[in-house]
């Protein structure tokens, strides 16, 4: 059977190619299916016989030749690497569940061990939900510097690109992305889908094409990495992704999902959120909360999520300090200005700030905050932050 395209202009290549078949096999009966209601200029022969392709058996066929397709792409992307011991996967600097994800689908797909083919990163994982995931799901992350590279047979990427890398890399032989293709770069092996939400999309349709089974563990990672990088199917979120995101759903585990996305509260936690509530501000439907010293920086952005719940909120700001080290995280409602911006304007000379629209954070030496801001008194610094961010959401210059 040959599929017609839609295309016109790729009439005579079908043509081309059915004439060879029938000069090698003339009395092979052949079935053209085409997709257009004109069909196709092809050898007539008695044995070619051609039939219109209805929109219900489209959408039956083209699931099965996408995957036809994959296969061949995955067998070459094993043949590539099948000579090689030790398998290098480079994540980016602080990797996140997507790229942790597809680390792990790689591995599996490539029938590897972590001893033979290690996840890496120049950097190490520092979100607190991104550890949390990392914590539930027992991965390992390897730091490693660029001169340690060299020690693999070869360099796999995924959900990054060569060029992204401030550091020089070694060949790399694979590289799986959904984000824009840069320029400079170049693999023997390269599947980059920018109009893909996740590459936990990408790594799913191979492990399912490849009829390789895909773990609990493996399937709550891509499960996460596509809802994370997707805001819930809500940022850049297509079809594949919807379709990859439905079949994960079933296979992951759920229980494990909630931890990590709602970890556990130390109760003295819930003492300092009690104080910040007690003493918070709201100003321009800004609800400010500093919660004085905390035991974990993840207990911040998390309380940040549940202030914006206040009826009546656009911004949630919650404040506290961590070992040596200010953090504060904001959130917003989405259709207000861009978090990202605000943070920056109200923080970003301090230490590092930004984020995206909806969701920020700055992070400030303990130091430097005393030595330009104030005190780290804890009325001291909850003025200190409402001010700032008052200012920077006005557009005009703080005072303190």
């Amino acid at each position: 059977m040959l599929m017609a395209p839609e295309r016109p202009r790729r009439g005579p290549r079908l043509a081309r190619i059915l004439g060879t078949i029938l000069e090698v096999t003339p009395e092979v009966p052949v079935l053209v299916v085409h997709q257009g209601a004109r069909p196709p200029s092809v050898p007539h022969r008695p044995t070619v016989s051609m039939v219109m392709l209805g929109r219900t058996m489209r959408e039956l066929l083209r699931p099965e030749m996408d995957r036809a397709l994959l296969r061949v792409r995955i067998e070459q992307l094993r043949s590539l690497l099948a000579g090689k011991d030790r398998v290098g996967i480079l994540l980016q600097d602080d990797p996140d569940p997507d790229a942790m994800a597809s680390g792990l689908a790689l591995r599996s797909l490539l029938g590897r061990t972590r001893a033979t083919a290690p996840l890496l990163s120049f950097g190490r994982v520092t979100r607190p939900e991104n550890l949390a995931m990392v914590e539930a799901l027992e991965i390992e992350v390897d730091q490693v510097v660029p001169e340690g590279l060299r020690v693999y047979d070869a360099l796999a990427m995924v959900d990054v690109q060569p060029a992204f890398c401030e550091e020089a890399l070694p060949q790399v032989a694979v590289v799986i992305d959904h984000h824009p293709e840069a320029k400079g770069w170049r693999a023997p092996f390269q599947d980059v889908r920018p109009t893909y939400g996740a590459t936990s999309t990408i790594m799913t349709e191979y492990l399912r094409a490849a009829e390789v089974k895909i773990t609990e563990r493996v399937a709550t990672a891509l499960f996460y990495g596509i809802k994370t990088d997707t805001l819930h199917l809500e940022r850049g979120g297509t079809r594949a992704d919807m379709q990859a995101f439905a079949y994960l759903y079933q296979h992951a585990n759920h229980n494990i999902l909630r931890r990590i996305e709602r970890p556990e509260l130390p109760l003295d936690a819930l003492d300092a959120l009690g104080d910040a509530l007690v003493h918070r501000t709201i100003i321009q439907n800004a609800f400010f909360a500093h919660l004085g010293r905390v035991s974990r920086p993840d207990l911040i952005p998390q309380f940040a999520d549940l202030c914006l719940q206040v009826k009546g909120i656009e911004w949630s700001v919650v404040s506290g300090l961590t070992g040596d080290e200010v953090h504060i995280s904001v959130r917003n409602v989405g259709y207000v200005r861009a978090a990202g911006d605000v943070v920056q304007a109200a923080f970003g000379e301090l230490g590092s700030a930004g984020g995206h629209r909806s969701a920020a954070k700055a992070v400030i030496p303990a130091s430097t905050w005393a030595s330009r801001v104030g005190p780290l008194e804890v009325a001291a610094m909850r003025r200190a932050i409402v001010s700032r961010f008052v200012h920077a959401l006005d557009g005009t210059a703080a005072t303190s």
